[in-house]
């Protein structure tokens, strides 16, 4: 991964996160008393819970005391990034199923950054220089187009483009359930307005906090509202590939019956909900719609 050479500053080098909702419920009474009712506790969000609580309670990180967790990583046969960075994303998280996405939005990030870099045009510089004193660092000038012919991948990713990205995220309420919120909104930023290192990778943000307002919003309404005709211009013209991760009982089902919906309302499929179907079902034997989901 190109987030192991450390050119990536917003990136965690050499590091893994974990995103996890802690499960915390009350069992239903007994024929409407209090009897019955217990207090359940997930077994691993609750043990990682307890591990973080130092970090939780504002403890500063050098003086914490340092914990290992045993992992078993389940590789992902299909579920990563399509291999041609020209390709525009859909990606459609909301909670914790964000998570995935912000590997796939800092990796990208570090492809950016990687077609940008000017090594090769340093080295060549400085490889031809026959002058007769010392070159100081930086005295001759070199920039990104120095180096073309010198690196034939970077040449090949710059001539096909960069695929843009739209990001949905949904949680209750943005105050304390935004995941990643800095992250996100760095990566919503042009490099002119502060973004660094491939800032600007996200076109476009899509929020749905469900409990902010009197009306519960979430990520499908947001396919369905304002980013309707948007989101059928990435499917039908620019051909993107579509992610999907969290939650299986009720949102993955939810967002496809949006998607086809959508779809239909497209002037090619003419309000056909049977042929938008057809293009989602078409979309998922190509590979270009992905779901990580679970119950």
């Amino acid at each position: 991964s190109p987030l192991a050479n450390g050119k990536n500053a917003n990136a965690r080098n050499n590091s893994l996160t974990v995103a996890f909702s802690v499960v915390d419920y009350l069992t239903p009474s007994i024929a409407g008393t209090d009897f019955g009712r217990r207090r359940i506790g997930g077994v691993a969000t609750r043990y990682l819970e307890c591990l973080s609580s130092s970090f939780l309670a504002g403890a500063d990180s050098s003086s914490s005391p340092r914990y290992k967790v045993k992992i078993f990583p389940k590789a992902s046969q299909d579920f990563h990034l399509p291999h041609d960075l020209a390709t525009p994303l859909i990606l459609i998280g909301p909670g914790t199923g964000v998570a995935p996405f912000m590997g796939f939005l800092e990796h990208r990030q570090s492809q950016i950054a990687a077609m940008k870099d000017n090594t090769h045009a340093k080295a060549s510089v400085e490889g031809t220089w026959r002058g007769g004193y010392d070159l100081e660092e930086n005295e001759v000038p070199v920039t990104t187009s120095d180096g073309k012919g010198l690196n034939a991948a970077a040449d090949y990713r710059h001539s096909r483009g960069i695929g843009e990205v739209d990001l949905y995220f949904g949680c209750r309420h943005a105050d304390h359930d935004w995941l990643y919120e800095e992250e996100m909104l760095a990566m919503k930023q042009t490099e002119e307005e502060g973004g660094t290192n491939g800032g600007g990778v996200l076109a476009n943000l899509y929020t749905a906090f469900s409990r902010d307002g009197m009306d519960r919003v979430y990520v499908q309404d947001k396919i369905r509202g304002d980013a309707a005709e948007r989101f059928r211009s990435m499917v039908l013209d620019k051909k993107c590939s579509i992610y999907i991760c969290g939650d299986g009982n009720a949102m993955a089902r939810d967002v496809q019956d949006a998607i086809v919906e959508v779809l239909a309302e497209a002037k090619t499929i003419g309000g056909d909900t049977s042929k938008a179907k057809a293009v989602v079902e078409k979309m998922k034997a190509e590979n270009k719609l992905l779901l990580d989901i679970w119950s």
